[in-house]
């Protein structure tokens, strides 16, 4: 788990240009498609440490098994989110309906099975936890604006002070936006939210195993990295309107479907071929997208 940002920041303006240093690179990359069982069209892909997951326009869960996706469950969800795994522990997989309601997914024999947990959710996200054994993932939502974190001793919702309009967990830790775009960060020992930065018109939250990124409302994208301040990513041709981060990488998409993946070795943006509507990162799961006409696409390199 990373040490968190000192407010004291200053704001380093990083100019990039996109196809620099990196640009013979991603010539030999790019997007393969993938199929789906019964050719279903997937609306969400949730790539975690240890598996893939995806929901069909049918709104069922499918899992991925090499070389498609197939199907896990009749179940009719809205929204799924997988993560927390690595070589000792499964994903663990949690879902949602139209009506808010929430689901655990665990694997019995040789078949997924959703189970109901008490309480009604609008979002929820996953990820590893390191705090204690009740917290063995990190697994919160949001009702409303309320903010809940799962107990998995007490199988039930602890309430968190404090209230986020989005938020995002990844390598341990928790950041939010609340509702004047400000951004939050989980403090574990005051058990609440402690503002972070203000100004920066946040819109959506990506968190990194070394760093928080933050796009703006206006399409430009943040990174704050521990003890070297914020680098800003300007000048793309259209604003970019999703940011994804974890251990495989960040990866962003703009307004036009067009696909960059940022360098910070090279420090360098390249642009991607192909056009995405949406694109998942995992922390070890890989990389995956979906086109305008749903199907599912997954980023490998030679």
């Amino acid at each position: 788990m990373r040490t968190l940002p000192g407010t004291s920041f200053l704001v380093k303006m990083l100019a990039v240009i996109l196809g620099m240093v990196c640009a013979q690179a991603a010539l030999a990359q790019s997007f393969k498609p993938v199929t789906v069982q019964g050719g279903a069209r997937l609306v969400q892909i949730s790539s975690g440490g240890a598996s893939v997951w995806a929901l069909g326009s049918n709104h069922h869960p499918y899992i991925y098994k090499k070389p498609q996706f197939v199907l896990a469950n009749s179940i009719s969800l809205t929204q799924i989110a997988v993560g927390g795994g690595n070589v000792v522990q499964a994903d663990t997989v949690w879902g949602l309906d139209s009506a808010g309601r929430i689901y655990h997914a665990q694997l019995s024999g040789t078949s997924w099975v959703f189970s109901r947990v008490p309480g009604v959710l609008d979002l929820i996200a996953v990820g590893i936890g390191y705090q204690d054994n009740c917290h063995r993932y990190e697994v919160w939502g949001l009702s409303s604006t309320l903010i809940y974190r799962y107990n998995f001793c007490a199988k039930n919702w602890e309430r968190v002070p404090g209230a986020l309009t989005t938020l995002a967990v990844g390598d341990g830790d928790i950041w939010g936006i609340n509702g004047n775009s400000d951004v939050y960060y989980f403090h574990f020992p005051s058990f609440s939210f402690k503002p972070l930065y203000t100004g920066f018109y946040a819109l959506q939250i990506a968190v990194g195993p070394t760093s928080i990124w933050l796009l703006a409302s206006y399409g430009d994208l943040f990174e704050f990295v521990d003890g070297r301040g914020v680098h800003a990513f300007g000048f793309f041709s259209s604003p970019l309107a999703q940011v994804q981060a974890g251990g495989n990488g960040v990866w962003a998409i703009d307004s036009s479907q067009q696909v960059f993946h940022f360098e910070p070795v090279n420090v360098c943006v390249c642009q991607m071929q192909g056009a995405l509507v949406s694109i998942s990162v995992g922390t070890g799961g890989g990389v995956w997208g979906i086109n305008h006409s749903g199907n599912p696409y997954v980023f490998t390199t030679p």
